[in-house]
């Protein structure tokens, strides 16, 4: 069995009466066989969108603080991929479960929710709430 490496940060945001309802956006990456998997997913009530991509050459360690990064200034759905773009992160686009996002690259599915696998290494101190 083969162990993988992942982390997630989460972003919960209240609800503020006639401005926004409450959602959360959770930050994943995932080291898998064929490279980094990166997703973005805003849960809003029972409704969950995600966005993923996979970085085929993508190294965890360099990707981590970047997932951190995106967290921490509230990057959501839709703008997430322009900063692995200025980052210079080379990615392709998976089709997520819900809601996926197509481009003329290459896609692929990837099952990036299955976190409950026993051959998953949970690295704490790379994973956080703000």
């Amino acid at each position: 069995m083969v162990a993988k490496e992942y982390c997630c940060y989460t972003r919960p945001y209240s609800n503020i009466e006639g401005y926004q309802r409450a959602y959360t956006l959770c930050y994943y990456a995932s080291l898998e066989e064929e490279g980094v998997v990166l997703a973005v997913q805003r849960q809003q009530g029972g409704e969950c969108t995600t966005e993923q991509v996979i970085c085929p050459t993508g190294d965890f360690g360099r990707l981590m603080p970047l997932m951190r990064y995106l967290c921490e200034n509230g990057v959501g759905l839709g703008h997430w991929t322009e900063v692995l773009d200025d980052a210079g992160v080379a990615y392709w686009p998976c089709m997520a479960a819900e809601g996926g996002r197509q481009s003329g690259k290459p896609t692929r599915f990837v099952a990036f929710a299955g976190f409950e696998g026993e051959n998953l290494v949970h690295n704490p101190e790379l994973t956080q709430s703000v």
